[in-house]
């Protein structure tokens, strides 16, 4: 595949990213709603959703890794500044444009995870607290 083709298919994967993570960002937003109201089918629902945007997005970090490897010479680190470097003018402004937008995305998603996480992790631990306070309650004496 010529340079200027596996550059074009990187900038495409990014752009689908992009949308990918708008998508990702609008799962966590509903799966913490979900787990605020305790809603345990929405949970696996969503939950089963996000596993499959993630598959996506992650097939796609793997083929912009090997896009990026063939662009470059050999021996050079792998990075997106490196691929940016290869362009000129507008080219380079866009592909460095869409490479931030990502960047934020994805740190965006993750936060979002994290604050997920901490939700379910916080619900379990009460739940966890409960039943053991339950059960000393009710123990034979």
């Amino acid at each position: 595949m010529k340079q200027r083709e596996a550059i074009k298919r990187i900038f495409a994967g990014m752009r689908a990213d992009l949308d990918d993570y708008r998508s990702l960002r609008e799962l966590l937003e509903a799966q913490f709603e979900a787990a605020l109201q305790h809603r345990t089918e929405a949970l696996t629902e969503i939950g089963e959703r996000i596993i499959a945007v993630t598959s996506i997005l992650e097939q796609r970090r793997k083929e912009r890794q090997q896009l990026v490897a063939s662009v470059l010479p050999q021996g050079t680190p792998l990075s997106m500044a490196a691929v940016a470097d290869r362009l000129q003018g507008a080219s380079r402004a866009a592909f460095e444009s869409c490479w931030k937008a990502l960047e934020s995305a994805i740190r965006e998603c993750k936060t979002l995870n994290m604050r997920n996480c901490r939700l379910l992790m916080d619900q379990y631990e009460i739940m966890q607290r409960v039943l053991n306070v339950q059960s000393d309650t009710y123990a034979p004496a």
